[in-house]
């Protein structure tokens, strides 16, 4: 009965855990660390981001239909203006203007084309933008992780914003210098007159033939600068933004490829474990 009694008595207290030792006073000593047994591993693929859904062929395409849209509707009407009313001619005795029709409908040509290659741009320019900036991510992830040659993201942020910056320019210009001269009306009335600005009469439709080959080319020109600065402006925003945005992104990827994890042992009197640790 007693050797029962101890032998339980053993089992009870084996059973316990153990008390830990008292710390000793002072400062508590500095964790052992053994530097050779120090880990170090690269980063997971699971840290790694995901690659983009999203390429942006799409957009793209869809920003080049509108573009081309856009060039053939600014293309016709330069066409269009650099005919305008070239035959047009008075004749005195009968008071009859000829080709009014032919102006008429030049002058239809040019007000159905004008919204449309506006707006064509427009929207070129915006589906440029997004489609460039999907790719840019795209291209950096496949730089970073599928080994990719490397794009010249600065030449494409240059050569983007100088071509931005002239169209913009370009545009701008055109436009305010068109309507001040009115596309051409008052430098060709200037030096071919056919209505007296002051409200007179000039009483001499001879000036009619070269006032209107000087607004066939005064008109076109300003529209062919139009169109010009449009075409620019939308290739300017694709590369500036597909530059920026692969730059970007890139350098944010090699940070993650770059970036470490450590496990390091650590032990102490009373602690023994692995720390994890990383480079950020």
């Amino acid at each position: 009965m007693v050797s029962s009694v101890s032998l339980a008595l053993s089992v009870a207290l084996a059973a316990q855990p153990a008390s830990p030792a008292p710390a000793p006073e002072g400062p508590a000593p500095a964790p052992a660390t053994d530097s050779a047994a120090s880990l170090t591993v690269p980063a997971p693929a699971s840290a790694r981001p995901p690659e983009p859904r999203w390429r942006g062929t799409g957009l793209l395409a869809t920003a080049g239909v509108f573009g081309g849209i856009g060039l053939g509707a600014n293309l016709g009407r330069v066409i269009v203006a650099s005919r305008l009313c070239r035959g047009a001619t008075y004749d005195p005795e009968s008071q009859d203007y000829s080709a009014i029709n032919d102006c008429a409908f030049g002058g239809a040509a040019l007000g159905i084309l004008a919204p449309i290659g506006l707006l064509s741009n427009t929207a070129a320019f915006a589906f440029a933008a997004g489609g460039s900036s999907m790719r840019g991510r795209w291209d950096a992830h496949r730089t970073a992780f599928a080994g990719e040659r490397q794009q010249r993201a600065g030449l494409q942020i240059g050569l983007g914003a100088g071509l931005l910056t002239a169209g913009i320019i370009t545009y701008l210009g055109v436009r305010i210098g068109s309507f001040a001269d009115v596309l051409g009306f008052a430098t060709c009335n200037d030096r071919h007159p056919v209505i007296d600005m002051t409200g007179g009469e000039l009483g001499d439709d001879g000036n009619i033939p070269g006032f209107t080959q000087c607004m066939g080319r005064r008109m076109s020109g300003y529209l062919a600068g139009i169109g010009i600065g449009q075409t620019m402006s939308v290739v300017g925003v694709g590369l500036l933004t597909h530059g920026a945005v692969y730059n970007r992104n890139l350098k944010l990827m090699h940070y993650i490829t770059r970036n470490q994890l450590r496990l390091q042992p650590t032990l102490s009197f009373n602690y023994a474990g692995l720390t994890l640790s990383g480079r950020f």
